[in-house]
Formats: C-alpha cells, sequence, structure tokens
C-alpha cells in the first residue's frame, strides 16, 4: 500500500457496523459513546462507567492473558492516572509494525486462531482498541491526529508527524524466578537491522478514526499501539517511521523478550500537560442538515461556545467534519462560517461514502426500480445472494426514511401553525390603514 495512502484517510467500508465511538470529551459526560459492546452493539452500559466501577485493581499480572471482554483486559487506575492492559508477548524475534494488536478469537474449546496482526505484533490483547481509546478518555484526554500528508500551496507534500497528548508506555511482567519487573516498552525493541537498541521515546494518542459504516477502524484492524505510522492505530510513535515492510525501523529484541505467551501488562501513563495537548474534534452533517458533535446531536447556536472551550484548553484544535452526500451545500457552508467564527481554521470536510441505496425521487425513477426488482426475482436461482433478502433490507430502510419525513413534515406543519397564528394576531392588532395584503 501507498504510504501516502495508509495515513491520510480510512477506507470506505460497509456492512454491520460495531459498535461506534461517539463522546471523545472529558470524563464522565463525554464517554457515554462507550456502550462497548458486547456484540459490538450500542445496546448495554457505558463501558467506562462498568470499568470505573469494577477494574481498579493495578496488580502484577499472573498468568498468560485469557479469553475474555475488554473489561476483563483493560483496567483504569484513576488515582495513579494510567491504563493497565492485560497482554501477552506474540512475537519475540520478528520485524514489528504494533507494539500491541488485537489478539485472534477463541473458539468453543479455547483454541485461538491467530489475530491479522500477530506476525508483526511484539504483544498482543483480548482488550478492543476502542477501550484503551475509552480509558484515555477517562482520564481527560483528547484525541490527537494521525501522521499525514499535507501539501503547502506551491510546494511538494510534506510528511506531518503524529500529534496529541504525550504518553509514557511501560510493561510489567513475573520472569519464571517468580521476580516482577517494570521496563520502559522501549527496551523490548532493537533499532531494525542493528542489534541497538532502540532509543527511549514517548508516545502519542492518536485515537484512530470512524469508517463510513460508523465502526471505528481500529476495532475493525486490531491496531492498538503502533511502531509504523497507521492512521488506524489508537497509539504511535510521535516521528516518522515506515510501514513498508522493507523499510521497517522496529524489530523485537530477541536478547530480552520473554518467551511467546508470558503474560505481560501494558502500563500507559498521560505525561505531564498532556490534557492540554493539540486535540481533534469530530463533527457530522447528516442527509437533513443536523449537525453532531462527536457523535451527540449539537444545536447550530451551541457550536462557538463548545469550540472557544477547547481553543481555550488546547494549545491548537484541528476539526474533521464528516458530511452526507446527500447534505446541501448550505449545510457545509453554514458549518465552516460557525467554525472560523469561532476561531477554529484548521478544518477538513471529507464526504463520506454511502452505505445505503438511495431512493427514486421521480416516479420515473420508482418505475425503473421496480422494473430492476422484478427482474431480480425473476432470476433469483441463477444469483448468487438472494434478493428476498436484499429487498427486505431495502424496506427497513424505507420505513427508517418514512419516519425521518415524517418528523420533518410534523415539524414544519407545527411551525406553519404557529407562524400562521402569529401572523394573526399581528394583523389582528395593526390599524386598518397598516394591514398588509
Amino acid at each position: 500500500m501507498n504510504r501516502r495512502q495508509q495515513v491520510t484517510k480510512p477506507p470506505h467500508r460497509t456492512g454491520n457496523a460495531h459498535a461506534r465511538l461517539r463522546g471523545l470529551g472529558q470524563w464522565p459526560t463525554g464517554c457515554r459513546w462507550l456502550a462497548l459492546g458486547v456484540a459490538g452493539a450500542w445496546a448495554g452500559a457505558s463501558l467506562l462507567a462498568q470499568t470505573a466501577k469494577t477494574t481498579a485493581r493495578t496488580g502484577p499480572a499472573t498468568g498468560a492473558a485469557t479469553r475474555g471482554n475488554a473489561l476483563k483486559s483493560l483496567r483504569i487506575d484513576l488515582k495513579r492516572r494510567r491504563v493497565i492492559v492485560s497482554a501477552s508477548v506474540a512475537q519475540e524475534k520478528a520485524m514489528l509494525e504494533f507494539l500491541l494488536c488485537t489478539a485472534g478469537p477463541a473458539d468453543a474449546q479455547g483454541k485461538r486462531a491467530p489475530g491479522p496482526k500477530e506476525h508483526e505484533s511484539l504483544l498482543k490483547t483480548d482488550a478492543k482498541p476502542s477501550s484503551v481509546h475509552a480509558a484515555l478518555l477517562a482520564l481527560g484526554l483528547r484525541r490527537g491526529r494521525p501522521a499525514r500528508w499535507i501539501t503547502p500551496q506551491g510546494k511538494e507534500p510534506v510528511f506531518a508527524p503524529p500529534q496529541g497528548p504525550l504518553l509514557e508506555i511501560s510493561l510489567r511482567w513475573t520472569d519464571k524466578q517468580g521476580a516482577t519487573h517494570v521496563i520502559p516498552a522501549t527496551d523490548w525493541l532493537i533499532e531494525a537491522g542493528t542489534k541497538r537498541r532502540a532509543k527511549p521515546f514517548r508516545w502519542v494518542f492518536v485515537g484512530s478514526n470512524f469508517l463510513d459504516s460508523g465502526a471505528y477502524w481500529a476495532d475493525a484492524d486490531g491496531h492498538h499501539i503502533g511502531v509504523a505510522n497507521f492512521a488506524a492505530s489508537v497509539i504511535d510513535v510521535p516521528f516518522e517511521s515506515s510501514d513498508k515492510k522493507a523499510l521497517l525501523e522496529f524489530a523485537a529484541n530477541p536478547k530480552v523478550v520473554p518467551d511467546r505467551g508470558t503474560a505481560v501488562e501494558v502500563i500507559i501513563t498521560p505525561v505531564q500537560g498532556a490534557e492540554t495537548a493539540p486535540a481533534r474534534v469530530a463533527f457530522g452533517v447528516d442527509a437533513f442538515g443536523r449537525i453532531d458533535l462527536e457523535g451527540d446531536p449539537v444545536a447550530p447556536s451551541e457550536i462557538a461556545g463548545a469550540v472557544k472551550k477547547l481553543l481555550a484548553r488546547h494549545a491548537r484544535c484541528s476539526a474533521e467534519v464528516r458530511l452526507d452526500p446527500r447534505a446541501l451545500v448550505y449545510d457545509r457552508e453554514r458549518l465552516a462560517a460557525i467554525l472560523a467564527h469561532a476561531g477554529l481554521t484548521d478544518v477538513t470536510f471529507r464526504m463520506r461514502g454511502l452505505t445505503e441505496d438511495l431512493m427514486p425521487r421521480t416516479p420515473e425513477q420508482a418505475v425503473k426500480a421496480i422494473a430492476w426488482w422484478k427482474e431480480q426475482f425473476a432470476q433469483a436461482k441463477e444469483l448468487l445472494s438472494d434478493p428476498g433478502q436484499d429487498a427486505a433490507v431495502v424496506l427497513k430502510l424505507i420505513a427508517k426514511r418514512r419516519k425521518q419525513l415524517r418528523a420533518t413534515n410534523e415539524l414544519w406543519g407545527d411551525y406553519e401553525v404557529q407562524l400562521a397564528k402569529l401572523l394573526a394576531d399581528y394583523r389582528a392588532k395593526a390599524k386598518p390603514d397598516e394591514k398588509k395584503d
């Protein structure tokens, strides 16, 4: 994959959405998005609320990482302001793209298939990347910005390294003699092609992104902590680090990394001042022009105040706006004007891909659509997929859109009635010679 493609924006993906990350604000109100789910759904209590109540423990690992959900593999130590992820060694002598990735799933007998990134990751965990993201929010952080290529006017593209809250990452494990060790994560890395231990460095909370389906990108790809620049990662290195196989910059240090499967705790601690680091905020504009701020509906009149609070706290702030393709130009220009007036000028607009069919808008389009469906049903035995299932999906979409239209119709109807009454009252009170037709 071309490096510039890797660090710019997520690919268009369709299919069932995983649990969507919504609130990227401050604990606890900004973390209500993390209904993480079990079964990748929005139902259920907030992961962070559960985590804060049930996982304040901070003791060392005592065995191999076991099968379990995010709550069993991640803990938040609010007192010491750190996040602890239960993991295990995935590779003790390999070229690396990741410090930590998602482990492969276990079957009913507990046997695991390798995760898609385990062959190029030092460690693996059962925790979801979105769980790590949420836990960092619980400590008062805001996500930063992944590595990217930018093109100054009239100049060649230049690489912009990841930006955001800086983190210290250390590893804790118990050796075969029962002694517990805590070391910087970089102690287990060497510079690729050499035997030199990697120089110590801090890490950056960049916060991944969303796919067009609404899924959290890092959950889809299993990217937790990268040592190569991937926009999908939750945490990245703070400098340019190639993701190309032939140019990978780090490898596992076989002299010090314990045996594969050894239990390790990854301890993530924000450095002083991380709460005011450069931050990234996300807006969305749907097909009806409605705006959301980090997934929560927001009135246009409330946006400027929220942005000014961000700018007062953070050294720099950028915004990403995801536009539904059916939104109007007016919707985009209105939001752009509000953000500019509030002082937020580093704004990127991106049109998200359509994840649902377009409905007919004219009688002619409806006739053509019905003719197409007749043909699909007539040829059903020759098709790879059942047109009945496809039609059922479209019918659900029609019901959803009609519900939205009914709500809009009721809104406008109420608006019409109230405005007509105000006009009637105005005319009734006006002098005869001042009345207007």
